[in-house]
């Protein structure tokens, strides 16, 4: 069964790293990070990522 993770962040960077870290071990066929304009760096991190599956808004 495919099913998709939906991550919501306000500028906790830290937390979002091992949240999406665990996720992808969980095994979710994709992840979708929606980022609250975040300004501690969140967007470049996520813009870094090269994951497949991940996707960010």
């Amino acid at each position: 069964m495919k099913c998709t993770a939906l991550i919501v962040t306000f500028n906790r960077l830290e937390k979002l790293k091992k949240s999406v870290r665990e996720t992808v071990k969980a095994g979710f066929s994709s992840i979708v990070i929606v980022n609250n304009g975040s300004s501690d760096g969140t967007r470049e991190w996520l813009s870094s990522l090269s994951e497949p599956g991940i996707n960010d808004t």
